[in-house]
């Protein structure tokens, strides 16, 4: 089944919002970084939900699940942001060690650096900017990032994020996202398509479970074992023709059509009747290719998850493992393992793909070893 280069991805964006620093603030103490209930930003934007204190606690889950095992940068002035467009360094001005919801909002225990410290006492620092991932209608999904700053603003654009807010927002609108992603469907499908796509799926399973001779209703196991057995009966086939036990379904066709056309009463102990030799070569074909087509799934999947693959060239993985295994498996062994922020490269749908490499695109793209013209072949779907 085809899907999408971003598959189960949900849409959401980043907001970076600024809050006052007290000049008093020390070494490893607790911040408040978002408020709780509905609150915008000094320019007017928003308004942004957080909600009440189980909704801060979901939110601190998802934040959790974000960064893994590492710590949330804080930087100066979201240089982290900015330094693939203008090369800059981005020192960091300390760290969010942990998070933590509480009744009046989401707080972060941070350590500061030396320099940053110094500086906020020295009032040359005086707002921290906290930057969040929301969906479209304000509901605040996860913390991302933070900075030092003197510029109160409010700068939204939109990216992709990862899955794991998707887990932290089960509301019907991501759902549906996400099976239409997972389904091969293009955004604003309706639940009629969904439908329409699972029966189609269900259908399939069925003929394969019924070519392979089993019930309708047969278990994944199942068919898995009668593909092995079609295969051992096609090595009896070729055996009883007189060729290798390997040797290919056409080059059985061909010696038993020879034998067809040289006795018009073959002898049945020998020769197997030439429509069922060809039955069986098609159900084999569609057999191999829904084996390798499953194997390819779970290979890409896995090296997807194991950060060896972004989402975003899934589809270049489906295609590179069905053409060669061995040198698909090659590659994932020698890819470097990419970190949380890589692994939300944003998908890019099909027709509407331009010439301009986001910043998540170019760090894939360097983390990868690919040149710009094959990261862009493969957001198109093809090869550079």
């Amino acid at each position: 089944m085809k899907t999408a280069l971003a598959t189960l991805l949900a849409s959401s964006f980043l907001t970076a919002h600024s809050a006052e620093l007290a000049t008093t603030a020390a070494d490893d103490i607790w911040l408040k970084l978002i408020p709780a209930g509905t609150f915008s930003g000094r320019d007017g934007r928003g308004p942004y939900h957080a909600g009440d204190f189980e909704s801060l606690q979901r939110i601190a889950d998802t934040t959790r699940r974000y960064i893994g095992t590492t710590d949330i940068l804080v930087d100066y002035e979201h240089q982290s942001r900015n330094t693939l467009e203008n090369g800059k360094p981005a020192p960091a001005a300390g760290w969010i060690k942990e998070v933590e919801a509480r009744p009046d909002g989401l707080y972060g225990r941070v350590e500061w650096t030396a320099t940053a410290a110094n500086a906020i006492k020295a009032k040359e620092y005086r707002y921290i900017s906290p930057v969040y991932f929301h969906t479209k209608a304000g509901e605040v999904l996860a913390l991302q990032t933070v900075a030092l700053t003197n510029v109160p603003n409010l700068d939204l654009f939109e990216v992709s994020a990862h899955s794991i807010f998707s887990a932290a927002q089960p509301t019907t609108e991501v759902s549906m996202k996400r099976l239409l992603a997972a389904l091969g469907l293009a955004e604003g499908g309706s639940e009629d398509d969904v439908l329409v796509a699972i029966n189609s799926l269900l259908t399939s399973s069925t003929a394969i479970a019924v070519a392979a001779g089993l019930t309708k209703d047969a278990k994944s196991e199942a068919i898995a074992t009668a593909v092995q057995s079609a295969f051992a009966d096609r090595k009896k086939i070729a055996i009883a023709a007189g060729k290798a036990e390997n040797a290919s379904v056409d080059d059985i066709v061909s010696v038993l059509s020879a034998a067809h056309t040289a006795t018009a009463t073959p002898d049945p102990t020998k020769f197997v009747p030439i429509a069922q030799v060809e039955a069986m070569q098609k159900d084999l074909n569609e057999l191999k290719t829904t084996v390798a087509s499953d194997k390819a799934e779970e290979a890409v999947t896995q090296a997807i998850k194991d950060g060896k693959l972004v989402p975003a060239l899934k589809e270049w993985g489906l295609s590179m493992h069905r053409a060669d295994p061995v040198k698909f498996a090659e590659f994932t062994g020698k890819a470097p393992v990419l970190t949380a922020a890589q692994r939300t490269a944003t998908a890019h749908a099909p027709g509407n793909v331009s010439d301009e490499l986001s910043d998540a695109d170019i760090a894939v793209m360097r983390q990868l070893g690919l040149t710009k013209e094959q990261m862009l072949a493969s957001r198109k779907g093809g090869d550079a």
